[in-house]
Protein backbone atom coordinates (compact mmCIF):
# COMPACT_ATOMS: atom_id res chain seq x y z
CA UNK A 1 0.00 0.00 0.00
CA UNK A 2 1.29 3.47 -0.86
CA UNK A 3 -0.01 5.04 2.32
CA UNK A 4 -2.00 3.88 5.31
CA UNK A 5 -3.54 5.33 8.46
CA UNK A 6 -3.22 4.46 12.11
CA UNK A 7 -4.46 5.73 15.45
CA UNK A 8 -2.26 7.38 18.04
CA UNK A 9 -3.03 8.81 21.46
CA UNK A 10 -1.66 11.90 23.15
CA UNK A 11 -2.67 14.08 26.10
CA UNK A 12 -5.78 15.33 24.25
CA UNK A 13 -7.21 12.00 23.07
CA UNK A 14 -7.02 9.83 19.97
CA UNK A 15 -6.09 11.08 16.53
CA UNK A 16 -5.54 9.54 13.11
CA UNK A 17 -2.30 9.93 11.21
CA UNK A 18 -1.16 8.85 7.78
CA UNK A 19 2.11 7.04 7.27
CA UNK A 20 4.15 5.34 4.61
CA UNK A 21 7.31 3.30 4.54
CA UNK A 22 10.11 4.53 2.26
CA UNK A 23 13.40 2.66 2.25
CA UNK A 24 12.53 0.96 5.53
CA UNK A 25 11.82 4.29 7.26
CA UNK A 26 8.35 5.28 8.42
CA UNK A 27 7.31 8.77 7.32
CA UNK A 28 4.40 10.15 9.32
CA UNK A 29 1.86 12.77 8.29
CA UNK A 30 0.49 13.41 11.76
CA UNK A 31 -0.90 16.93 11.65
CA UNK A 32 -4.00 18.32 10.03
CA UNK A 33 -1.86 20.32 7.59
CA UNK A 34 0.19 17.33 6.43
CA UNK A 35 -2.93 15.17 6.06
CA UNK A 36 -4.60 17.91 4.02
CA UNK A 37 -1.54 18.31 1.80
CA UNK A 38 -1.31 14.56 1.25
CA UNK A 39 -4.93 14.43 0.08
CA UNK A 40 -4.64 17.70 -1.86
CA UNK A 41 -7.23 19.46 0.30
CA UNK A 42 -7.16 22.80 2.04
CA UNK A 43 -6.53 22.85 5.76
CA UNK A 44 -10.07 24.14 6.36
CA UNK A 45 -11.70 21.51 4.12
CA UNK A 46 -9.81 18.71 5.86
CA UNK A 47 -10.78 20.08 9.27
CA UNK A 48 -14.43 20.34 8.25
CA UNK A 49 -14.47 16.85 6.72
CA UNK A 50 -12.97 15.08 9.74
CA UNK A 51 -14.95 17.00 12.35
CA UNK A 52 -18.33 16.69 10.61
CA UNK A 53 -18.01 13.28 8.99
CA UNK A 54 -16.30 11.48 11.87
CA UNK A 55 -17.29 13.50 14.97
CA UNK A 56 -13.89 14.73 16.03
CA UNK A 57 -13.41 17.88 18.03
CA UNK A 58 -14.02 20.92 15.87
CA UNK A 59 -10.94 22.83 17.02
CA UNK A 60 -7.52 21.24 16.58
CA UNK A 61 -5.00 20.93 19.37
CA UNK A 62 -1.37 20.65 18.26
CA UNK A 63 -2.77 20.84 14.69
CA UNK A 64 -4.55 17.50 15.23
CA UNK A 65 -8.24 16.75 15.44
CA UNK A 66 -8.88 14.49 18.41
CA UNK A 67 -11.55 11.94 19.19
CA UNK A 68 -12.95 11.36 22.65
CA UNK A 69 -13.31 7.63 22.06
CA UNK A 70 -11.40 5.00 20.16
CA UNK A 71 -14.38 3.79 18.11
CA UNK A 72 -14.78 7.19 16.46
CA UNK A 73 -11.07 7.20 15.66
CA UNK A 74 -11.42 3.75 14.05
CA UNK A 75 -14.31 5.01 11.92
CA UNK A 76 -12.18 7.97 10.78
CA UNK A 77 -9.20 5.72 9.99
CA UNK A 78 -11.39 3.47 7.83
CA UNK A 79 -13.03 6.45 6.13
CA UNK A 80 -9.66 7.96 5.24
CA UNK A 81 -8.45 4.60 3.93
CA UNK A 82 -11.45 4.55 1.59
CA UNK A 83 -10.38 7.92 0.17
CA UNK A 84 -6.97 6.70 -1.03
CA UNK A 85 -8.15 4.81 -4.16
CA UNK A 86 -10.24 7.84 -5.14
CA UNK A 87 -7.29 10.18 -4.56
CA UNK A 88 -5.04 7.97 -6.71
CA UNK A 89 -7.64 7.75 -9.48
CA UNK A 90 -8.14 11.51 -9.60
CA UNK A 91 -4.46 12.38 -9.17
CA UNK A 92 -5.10 14.07 -5.84
CA UNK A 93 -2.68 12.02 -3.76
CA UNK A 94 0.54 13.88 -3.02
CA UNK A 95 3.32 11.84 -1.46
CA UNK A 96 6.40 13.82 -0.57
CA UNK A 97 9.63 11.88 -0.71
Amino acid sequence: MLIDFKIQEDDYGYYVLAYRIVGGVEIQFDTLRTLATTLNLSHENMKYYISHEFNSEEQPKNDRLHFANYDDAIECREGLRALIPKAIETGNLYLAE
